[in-house]
C-alpha cells in the first residue's frame, strides 16, 4: 500500500522499528480493553509475533490491512489502524492511538483517512465500526468522522452487544 498522508499523519505499512511501541500498546490492558485481540496477542511474545506476521503478510497474495500511524513531522509512532472485510460490500475499521498521543484529534483523522481509503481506493461501499457501548471516546471519534449510529447489534467478534456505526460511500461523495 502506498502511504496515506493527512494534514498531520502518515498511515503506512508496519516496519520492524515500530515493534517496541506496538508491543508497549498491546501489553497495556487499559489500551486494549475495547479491542478484540486475543489474550495471547496482548502478551509481549504474542504482540511481537503479531507484528512480525503482519509485516510478513505485506508480500503475500492476501496482505493484512493493518497499518502503523506516525506523525508526519516527527515520525513518532502514534497508533495503528486496519480494515477487516465484513462482507462483499463492507469493511470493518479499527484504529488505536497511543496513550501519549490521545486528545489531539488523531483518532478522528485516522478514522477518516483509512475509511476514505476503503471506500475510494479499495472499492467498498460501506465502512462499519462496531464499538463497545462503554467506549464513549471511540463513539465520539466515528461521529466526528461522519459515521451514522445504527444502534446496538450483536457482532461476531465481540462477546457483548456493540453499538454499530456505518459510513456509506454515498455520504462521503455527497460531501465532496
Amino acid at each position: 500500500m502506498q502511504p496515506i498522508n493527512t494534514a498531520r499523519l502518515t498511515i503506512r505499512e508496519f516496519i520492524f522499528a515500530d515493534a517496541d511501541a506496538f508491543i508497549s500498546f498491546m501489553t497495556d490492558p487499559e489500551s486494549t480493553k475495547f479491542l478484540t485481540f486475543t489474550d495471547e496477542q496482548t502478551t509481549r511474545e504474542g504482540a511481537k509475533r503479531l507484528i512480525e506476521f503482519t509485516i510478513a503478510s505485506y508480500g503475500s497474495e492476501q496482505p493484512m490491512l493493518a497499518f502503523a500511524v506516525e506523525e508526519k513531522n516527527s515520525k513518532r509512532f502514534v497508533g495503528f489502524c486496519g480494515l477487516n472485510p465484513h462482507d462483499d460490500e463492507a469493511v470493518e475499521v479499527m484504529y488505536a492511538v497511543m496513550p501519549a498521543a490521545r486528545g489531539q484529534g488523531y483518532g478522528t483523522e485516522i478514522a477518516i483517512a483509512i475509511s476514505h481509503h476503503a471506500l475510494n481506493d479499495l472499492g467498498y461501499h460501506r465502512v462499519v465500526a462496531p464499538i463497545a457501548p462503554e467506549n464513549k471516546y471511540s463513539q465520539i471519534v466515528v461521529r466526528k468522522a461522519g459515521f451514522e449510529d445504527c444502534g446496538v447489534v450483536r457482532q461476531a467478534n465481540f462477546p457483548e452487544l456493540v453499538r454499530q456505526f456505518v459510513l456509506q460511500k454515498e455520504r462521503i461523495n455527497d460531501a465532496d
